[in-house]
């Protein structure tokens, strides 16, 4: 029970400064209004990547024996993802709603002109158009949760490869845990 409290403690707590880190992030974007340039985005997935990889390492590290499955650190990176989506949606509500309301239909333009340049009809971009509109940012804000847990999965498949440690003292753990339930059933 307390190693399960720890585990969502800790992951939480990554949660919490990665999500700090991409407000900080998408705040000084926004000040030198280049948050509309796609180019800066890839930027976005190095710092998820990075802060799931160090957030899984030092909950590796500290377990006793610095040993952790691959589905551990799995689950630990999706938790850590899923609260910097948290944090990230929070922002997002502030964003939209108090800051600058006009970024919807900023997005909204932004995407027009994508759907003119990749040729689409008149009629399929009046039709997007129309559905874009009626995303307020709450639906944006549950997307941008499903796409944090969605990336956080993709990131930890990846990442929990590296991190993963499997050692004597694993083995040992399980051997005792084994021997115990073994002791219970006679």
């Amino acid at each position: 029970m307390e190693q399960k409290s720890t585990f969502t403690r800790s992951a939480m707590m990554c949660g919490l400064y990665i999500g700090i880190i991409l407000i900080v992030y998408q705040v000084l974007l926004y000040i030198t209004n280049q948050d509309m340039n796609p180019s800066f985005g890839w930027i976005l997935y190095v710092i998820l990547t990075v802060g799931v990889f160090l957030s899984q390492t030092g909950y590796r590290n500290s377990v006793p024996g610095s040993n952790i499955k691959y589905s551990t650190a799995l689950a630990y990176g999706i938790l850590v993802m899923t609260c910097a989506g948290i944090i990230q949606s929070f922002y997002s509500i502030v964003l939209y709603k108090y800051i600058d309301p006009s970024l919807l239909e900023k997005m909204q333009t932004l995407q027009k002109e994508a759907l003119i340049k990749n040729g689409f009809s008149d009629d399929q971009i009046e039709q997007t158009s129309g559905m874009i509109s009626k995303l307020g940012p709450s639906i944006l804000i549950f997307s941008n949760l499903l796409g944090f847990a969605f990336y956080g999965f993709i990131i930890s498949l990846i990442t929990s490869i590296f991190v993963k440690k499997e050692g004597k003292y694993h083995e040992q753990i399980t051997e005792k845990l084994d021997s115990k339930e073994y002791n219970k059933n006679d």
